[in-house]
This record gives structure tokens, sequence and C-alpha cells, in this order.
């Protein structure tokens, strides 16, 4: 059996423990205010979608250019996690924990989304992504496939949970 099958295999569960996850903190009132077939099929076009992508391009950014502690926790949801290519998972706090004088430090001087699919449920966005950054540091380059999870919480998305992978550059 080929060492790829097993990985997808994990991957595909990780995806549907963060969906039942994100699935399962919206709230009775919200879940009722909306009728559960509008909530099966995605939507990649719409204001929410240009939102999420906004948000993404805003994240992508900030790998650049930094952000303030108040810009991250208002993009962050508090209770954010994420899970990297070794497997480690990272709270929001850890994030936080990293900035100097309430501000992160970038760590990129180019970082490109690729390639963007936004998918809308309802209060839910997933989005799949392909990065391309370049290090400050001559030869340092990465590229990243990456699923990141958006909930809309009291009107406004924030960035829920994220698993990424590297890619040969």
């Amino acid at each position: 059996m080929s060492p790829v099958r097993p990985l997808l295999a994990r991957a595909c569960a990780m995806l549907v423990v963060v969906l039942a996850a994100g699935c399962a903190s919206v709230s009775t009132s919200e879940a009722q205010s909306v009728a559960p077939e509008q909530c099966e099929v995605a939507a990649s076009t719409g204001a929410d979608a240009d939102a999420v992508r906004a948000l993404e391009e805003r994240g992508a950014r900030a790998n650049v250019e930094g952000w303030t502690i108040e810009e991250a926790r208002a993009f962050f949801s508090p209770t954010w996690v994420a899970v990297g290519p070794d497997g480690a998972v990272r709270g929001v706090g850890e994030v936080f924990a990293s900035f100097v004088d309430g501000r992160s430090q970038p760590w990129a001087v180019s970082f490109e989304l690729v390639e963007l699919d936004v998918r809308v449920y309802c209060d839910m966005a997933v989005v799949i992504g392909l990065a391309e950054a370049r290090g400050s540091q001559p030869g340092q380059a990465a590229r990243f496939r990456y699923l990141n999870v958006w909930r809309k919480i009291g009107g406004r998305w924030r960035y829920s949970e994220q698993q990424y992978v590297r890619l040969a550059p």
C-alpha cells in the first residue's frame, strides 16, 4: 500500500472532526434561523465568500507586515487551533505569546495566496488554499497546502481552525 493512503485517510478523518466541531458550535438560535437544506450546498460567491476571501488575504499580509495584538484578537476565534505538518497542535494562546510589545513579528518578505477555494455553509466557511512564501534569508522558500475553517460569530467571520502541510518548493 502506498504511504500516501494512510496519510490521506488521517487527513480526511481530521477534516471530519474539524467540520463536526465547527457545526456543533453553531448555537441553537442561529441554527433555527436557517433551514437545514440551505446549509447543505456550499456558496463560493456572494458577500460572505467575499468577506472570507478578504480575511484570508489579510492573514497572508500579516506574515509580511505583522499586525497588532488587537487586530489579531479580532481575527482569531478565541478557540482557534492549528494542526501542523508534524501533527503538533497549537492554540491561539501560543500565537499571542509570540507578540513582542503588542505586535507580531513578520517572518516572510512575500506571502502569496496562489489558490483560494472558499466554500460557505451558512455560518461556517471552509477554505482550501495554496500559499507560496519567501523568507528574509536567501534560499528560504515555502509552499503550503492548507485547510482553514471560519465561523461567523456575532455577525463577524472569525478564524477557527487550520491544518496545513508543507510542499516541496
